[in-house]
């Protein structure tokens, strides 16, 4: 046999072997085998699913009115006079989680006993009695919690509180401003307590000038929502 038929049946072998030898195994159809699944691992297309212990929510249950009505006490200082209780009632309207509306009704009596100690009266009765009434604007700045223990907190706020109103003392109404701060502090969704200190400011003559009067007030109350 000639050398070059030779090397072309030798070159014919080794392609044909070649072929024969390609990584992709094939089918007696001629279509590509089918991979090997390992049984550790999942099908083809399937979502490995984590196994997580999803726990139950409840969401609480907080009340939706905005009206607030309370009672109060406190003390009274009456500039140039005495300190005397002084007992109130407050009617509130919260315009926004910010923002709220009040109005309040407060009872009390003034002494002139240290005047009448050196015979100097002022009033026609050793005591009269004082009663206020204001509408104000309040806003809560510093809304928070009040930690009872370790395991028990009560929804709270620091508020401003400014408006104005009138003052009957001595058979006279004085228009009256107030200022003041406080916190609010709710053990229940319904139920409000309130420390509150306040200005009320009225002009007076009763001892020959008129000036204005810084009357301080400390008072403490509760109140519930409807």
């Amino acid at each position: 046999m000639p050398p070059i038929v030779k090397n072309s049946c030798l070159a014919a072998a080794l392609a044909v072997l070649a072929g024969g030898c390609s990584l992709m195994p094939w089918s007696h159809r001629g279509e590509p085998a089918e991979p090997p699944v390992l049984e550790d691992e999942p099908p083809p297309g399937q979502v490995v699913e984590p196994e997580i212990d999803r726990r139950e929510i409840v969401v609480p249950r907080i009340d939706t009115e905005n009206f607030e009505i309370g009672l109060y006490g406190g003390v009274l200082s009456v500039e140039d006079f005495s300190s005397d209780p002084v007992y109130g009632l407050r009617v509130a309207y919260h315009v926004t989680e910010d923002f709220f509306l009040e109005g309040a009704y407060a009872v009390s009596q003034v002494s002139d006993s240290s005047f009448r100690r050196v015979g100097l009266p002022i009033f026609p009765e050793e005591e009269e009695d004082l009663a206020t009434f204001s509408f104000s604007l309040g806003y809560n700045f510093l809304p928070g919690e009040v930690f009872v223990g370790t395991r028990y907190a009560m929804t709270s706020a620091m508020y401003f509180i400014a408006g104005a109103g009138s003052t009957d003392f001595v058979d006279e109404s004085r228009l009256t401003y107030n200022l003041g701060f406080g916190l609010r502090v709710l053990p229940r969704d319904w139920l409000s307590l309130r420390i509150e200190a306040r200005d009320n400011v009225f002009e007076s003559d009763l001892l020959g000038e008129n000036e204005f009067k810084h009357n301080f007030e400390l008072n403490l109350g509760f109140a519930v929502f409807f």
